[in-house]
């Protein structure tokens, strides 16, 4: 992901993500930009977390074969 992927007007930035629309504000963070590679870190530890429990479901069910 990088900047150039969300619509930036102002103090707001928007940007789709899986059909739903993702609304990031500067909040505690001083430049708007900051936020958003904020909620990028968080999303990617998100991302990593569900794939890895998919992996762990995959797993178990090819062990029960």
């Amino acid at each position: 992901m990088s900047l150039r992927d969300w619509d930036i007007v102002g103090s707001v930035a928007l940007r789709q993500v899986n059909g739903k629309q993702i609304t990031v504000t500067p909040g505690n963070f001083a430049r708007i930009e900051a936020a958003i590679k904020d909620w990028e870190a968080k999303e990617a530890v998100r991302q990593r977390q569900s794939v890895e429990e998919l992996g762990r479901i995959v797993n178990a069910a090819l062990n029960r074969m």
